[in-house]
């Protein structure tokens, strides 16, 4: 049985002719949330420098929310506008690998970027990323900026991804902390990286991972393959968080929040680091299933490491096959994680929530 193919639905070419431009595209996913989509749309064609392509796909929506983006869906200044229907929700992963080959058949198109639906681009995001991804040598291929919380702007959201020594990623809020790679949810990527990731893996997001870790799979695969992503410490968007999941503690979030990690040190971490570092990612792990066990998650436990243990001969082999590409030894891969364990004052924080339930879980007994 063959994937659905999202439908080209509707195509805006710009209302304003551009002169010149320097080959940008970006890619943006709506999931029942059109409000916040052409927020966006909005935010991106107020960009002192507007994308020659903007490419939105609706990934199965309900269809009033299909029907609000597409009545909403007009003409961008200087910007190409297309919107494509998948009838099956594809994940962010997916559903951006579809965008991105829609803008790879594109040949002037020279960087390819990515922004969450419920981000709001500041007027410099185009610029910015794109000036330090062209300006850089070629094995940069990915950059990312700071990224501040919508309805709280002086709070930092994400400045990109770390991984600490526990091996563990997570969104970076501290500039202390080395850039690992920008998040999926804001950044923007080389041709010549997206179609090296092509080449090697057959994919830029691994569709399997569906959402959550997949932005850590593709940067992952980008450090190994001899790319060094750069940062820009300049606020490029903002961000609401979580529109498209609601927020807050759901099953689906911890499910492929924690399933995908497994797969991800499966998959791609080279065994050195792994023996290297086993002891702080067991601890990870512990932490992890002591606060849901009090919390009451046993079976979504149970169904995440069995899930992703059943993975593992795949995984394996992907392993192998993947690092006889790579060109960055495990060495030099640990020097861009972070030293400490896991983000500031995380440790306090759990040990005070497995504190919390058991004085919880001894009252009630």
């Amino acid at each position: 049985m063959t994937a659905a193919v999202p439908a080209l639905a509707a195509r805006w070419l710009a209302s304003q002719q551009q002169a010149a431009h320097r080959g940008v595209g970006v890619t943006v996913i709506n999931f029942n949330t059109s409000a916040q989509t052409l927020r966006c749309l909005a935010s991106l064609a107020a960009c002192d420098e507007p994308p020659a392509w903007v490419l939105v796909l609706d990934n199965a929506s309900r269809p009033d929310d299909y029907e609000r983006l597409r009545a909403g869906g007009q003409a961008l200044p200087g910007s190409e506008l297309r919107l494509y229907r998948s009838e099956v929700n594809l994940g962010f992963a997916a559903g951006s690998n579809f965008l991105l080959d829609a803008l790879l058949a594109e040949p002037e198109c020279r960087f390819l970027g990515l922004l969450n639906n419920d981000a709001v681009a500041q007027p410099i995001f185009v610029t910015r990323l794109v000036d330090a991804l062209a300006a850089a040598p070629s094995r940069v291929g990915l950059v990312g900026g700071r990224m501040h919380k919508l309805h709280a702007p002086e709070r930092v959201d994400t400045l990109g991804i770390a991984i600490y020594a526990s091996l563990m990623p997570a969104d970076r809020h501290d500039t202390v902390d080395p850039f690992f790679g920008p998040t999926g949810g804001c950044c923007f990527m080389s041709r010549e990286l997206a179609e090296q990731l092509l080449a090697v893996s057959g994919y830029c997001f691994d569709a399997r991972f569906f959402c959550y870790c997949e932005d850590t799979d593709l940067v992952m695969r980008a450090n190994l393959l001899g790319y060094e992503p750069v940062y820009v410490d300049e606020l490029v968007a903002f961000h609401e968080g979580q529109a498209s999941t609601g927020g807050g503690f759901n099953r689906f979030i911890a499910y492929h929040g924690i399933r995908n990690t497994v797969w991800l040190h499966m998959k791609l971490m080279p065994r050195a680091l792994l023996w290297r570092h086993g002891f702080w990612l067991l601890l990870a792990h512990a932490m992890t299933i002591g606060r849901h066990l009090l919390a009451g998650h046993g079976a979504l436990l149970l169904s995440v490491y069995r899930d992703a243990w059943a993975e593992r001969r795949a995984f394996r082999a992907e392993h192998r096959e993947f690092l006889a590409h790579a060109k960055l030894p495990a060495r030099a891969l640990a020097r861009r994680f972070a030293p400490r364990f896991y983000r500031r004052g995380y440790f306090r924080l759990v040990l005070g929530q497995l504190w919390q339930g058991m004085r919880g879980a001894r009252r009630a007994g």
